[in-house]
């Protein structure tokens, strides 16, 4: 079965409390923690959810499971939208980065290099 992607920022929201939900119970999503580059922050939620897992409709560690092969580079024009990404040198990044890897830590897994984090526009992004 073909996976949907999100039409709204709530389905988005939701798919972060979901994956963090996931995370807290230790499912096999841990496992992917290091796979994932592109970070999405949620403010309000405090929360961190990575684009392939967020960024389609009604996502939990079992539908992402069976859905291998994912790439991410549908959902990352999806999630745009909503998100905009941070310079990698700004402080707004650094401090974001800095709470990710204390999260995955918790986990016994380290950030790819080359991750990044995205923040909703209306949160700015160049702060």
């Amino acid at each position: 079965m073909e996976a949907v992607l999100v039409s709204s920022l709530e389905e988005v929201l939701e798919n972060v409390k979901q994956f963090n939900k996931d995370l807290q119970n230790e499912t096999d999503i841990v496992q992917q923690l290091t796979q994932f580059k592109h970070w999405y922050y949620i403010s309000d939620l405090q929360a961190f959810g990575p684009s392939k897992y967020i960024g389609y409709k009604d996502m939990n560690t079992a539908k992402y499971a069976r859905g291998k092969g994912k790439t991410g580079i549908d959902t990352e024009k999806v999630l745009k939208q909503w998100f905009v990404k941070l310079p990698k040198e700004s402080v707004r990044s650094q401090e974001l980065m800095s709470e990710l890897e204390k999260l995955l830590e918790q986990y016994g897994k380290k950030v790819r290099s080359n991750a990044v984090i995205h923040v909703l526009k209306r949160e700015g992004g160049m702060k």
